[in-house]
């Protein structure tokens, strides 16, 4: 399956919003979150995306498996630490799970985007923090730090690693 990036402008913008439900019922399982009445997972604040067309140190993209949509990834420059790429959110639809999408696309990324990087996971989600760290592996060996710490007021494990151009 060829994977390919592609960055998100921002007449595809409405592409993204429709696709953050998904997510937000994705990350319910662990957050708690419910759904409205209506039974609908929107309620998410999509101003909170607008710093990724607002900002040179937020760039969004859809993961591409084959010329179709598989998903996205929001990357920034991490508020703490400007020096050090962050992930922001990752989705890949099920569709595409399990099948080296994931993986490939973080390949990509950090090609583009060489130097310190952090992935964080939510300490309940054990599937996902194994997803990153096979993934983190495939890229950079066992050259990464997996520690807990503080995002915000969230404990989260925070994977760390280092990247170059030749990954």
């Amino acid at each position: 399956m060829k994977v390919t990036l592609i960055k998100i402008d921002y007449k595809s913008r409405t592409v993204l919003e429709n696709l953050f439900p998904y997510y937000i019922y994705d990350m319910s399982e662990f957050m708690g979150w419910e759904p409205t009445k209506e039974g609908h997972y929107d309620t998410y604040d999509s101003s909170k995306l607008d710093v990724y067309w607002d900002s040179d140190d937020h760039v969004p993209y859809f993961i591409m498996a084959d010329d179709e949509l598989a998903g996205f990834v929001l990357i920034r420059k991490y508020p703490e630490s400007l020096s050090i790429y962050d992930i922001s959110q990752y989705f890949i639809l099920r569709k595409f799970k399990r099948q080296g999408v994931g993986k490939q696309a973080l390949k990509q990324i950090v090609k583009l985007y060489p130097g310190q990087w952090q992935i964080r996971v939510l300490l309940e989600n054990t599937g996902a923090l194994k997803f990153w760290l096979s993934a983190v592996s495939d890229v950079v060996g066992e050259q990464y730090q997996l520690e807990e710490d503080i995002d915000v007021d969230l404990k989260m494990n925070f994977i760390r690693f280092k990247t170059n151009k030749d990954v």
